[in-house]
């Protein structure tokens, strides 16, 4: 029960990450190698909004700071590579991540770093036979929540209406007058405010480092290709499926837990190249 548990919350963080990975390729065609740095700014403003301000205020300082800078980077930098091939894309924003990485490491120093919970929150939960800390079973409800308000941004706005549709046919948005470039923007920031307020929210329960965004940037890819390109709920399913299997992997046969997940992706691109939940790519001549 308590794999199970941790595998959920660090599912969800796989999740969080992944979501704003997935409607970003769904909407721009970006492979966004960056992504994961956002999770690690988001990480450290927390660190030090919770270490000299409060732990509530590192939650809303996050997600704005990560954002603000997600802005600036889309504007004069990632909008020139929006057309271009994805090597280029890939190039431009694995540099901008071992930058941010670099800029951590000089600022912060390369030592591992964590925040305490609140005090009223380092209790623990009696969950039948076994107990779990109160601040983890938090966590993953807020998670829950924050992807259940994002869900309803895409399904419920006009911006959202726009990305979805985008999803599917791009240039047909842009000839019927959807303002594609500026809903682009918005999920751009949206995509990583979610990872910076995740990388503030879970410091807590993972410590950071400055290489602490490629460490869940590379199992949030695989959460994409598992659950399938530009789908919101196979984000989802992937995240909690990658995180289970690596932590009752890591129960069973420690070793073979960072293995288990990259055997797992091989097996759906042999079975199902498109993911499990996504949509195969309809090619017009």
């Amino acid at each position: 029960m308590q794999a199970l548990l941790g595998g959920l919350v660090l599912g969800l963080i796989y999740v969080a990450i992944a979501v704003g990975l997935t409607i970003i390729f769904g909407t721009l065609r970006l492979v966004n190698f960056a992504h994961g740095a956002f999770y690690a700014i988001g990480a450290y403003v927390g660190l030090v909004i919770a270490q000299h301000v409060g732990v509530g205020w590192a939650f809303v300082a996050a997600p704005i700071a990560v954002a603000a800078f997600a802005v600036v980077l889309d504007r004069f930098v990632l909008r020139a590579f929006y057309d271009k091939e994805p090597t280029a894309q890939l190039l431009v924003t694995f540099g901008i991540a071992l930058v941010v990485e670099e800029s951590l490491r000089l600022i912060f120093g390369a030592t591992t770093q964590q925040y305490a919970m609140p005090d009223a929150l380092q209790g623990s939960v009696t969950l039948g036979p076994i107990t779990y800390p109160a601040y983890r079973l938090l966590f993953a409800g807020g998670v829950i929540v924050m992807l259940a308000l994002v869900w309803l941004f895409i399904e419920r706005t006009n911006y959202g209406l726009i990305v979805r549709a985008g999803i599917r046919d791009r240039v047909m948005v842009q000839l019927l007058g959807g303002n594609i470039r500026r809903a682009s923007t918005i999920v751009f920031a949206v995509g990583a405010a979610i990872a910076g307020l995740v990388g503030a929210a879970a410091t807590p329960i993972y410590s950071i480092d400055p290489g602490t965004g490629f460490t869940f940037l590379v199992p949030s890819f695989v959460v994409v290709v598992v659950g399938g390109l530009g789908s919101f709920w196979g984000a989802v399913l992937g995240g909690l499926l990658i995180g289970e299997l690596y932590s009752l992997t890591n129960l069973a046969f420690a070793p073979a837990s960072n293995v288990i997940i990259y055997v797992c992706m091989a097996l759906v691109l042999l079975l199902r190249p498109q993911g499990l939940l996504g949509e195969s790519e309809v090619i017009r001549q």
